[in-house]
């Protein structure tokens, strides 16, 4: 276990409305790591927010800002792949999460960088509502969570 181990936050603040792979998977493996974790969608961060915040905020798991991370091999970081860098070698060992990152996360964060097309992001983009859909983008977020956490779990 790394000496610098982040600690696993108990709740959660992302940005509110439609969706993508990379702000689902993350919450889906946060919810892993810590059960209970607790997620906020909105379109601000409040100022006095305690928990970890990701795909919204221009922090440490953001990746919106025009100094955006890039990984050594040119594939840009989404929230997923900078929250799984944080606390994905804790949770299955060094080695087996760089190829966890390398095989399942980079195309992830690739397409929601570039939107070049990959079938996992596609999918979970599809729980978002249609145009003529009365269930709110909360109520679809937490279902495709509840389909990212199962692919996870069982990856």
């Amino acid at each position: 276990m790394r000496k610098d181990r982040l600690e696993i936050p108990a709740k959660g603040f992302t940005h509110g409305a439609k969706f993508h792979a990379d702000d689902v998977f993350t919450t889906a493996f946060l919810r892993i790591l810590n059960p209970s974790f607790e997620v906020e969608r909105g379109f601000e961060v409040p100022a006095d927010y305690d928990g970890i915040v990701y795909d919204i905020g221009r922090g440490a798991f953001d990746h919106h800002q025009q100094d955006k991370e890039y990984r050594e091999n040119g594939c840009p970081y989404a929230a997923f792949g900078l929250v799984w860098r944080a606390f994905g070698a804790d949770f299955i060992g060094e080695e087996e999460a760089a190829q966890f990152d390398e095989h399942f996360i980079q195309p992830l964060d690739e397409s929601d960088n570039t939107g070049c097309h990959n079938v996992l992001s596609q999918v979970i983009e599809e729980f978002n509502p249609g145009w003529d859909s009365e269930e709110s983008y909360d109520s679809c977020f937490w279902k495709a969570v509840e389909v990212a956490e199962i692919i996870l779990k069982n990856h």
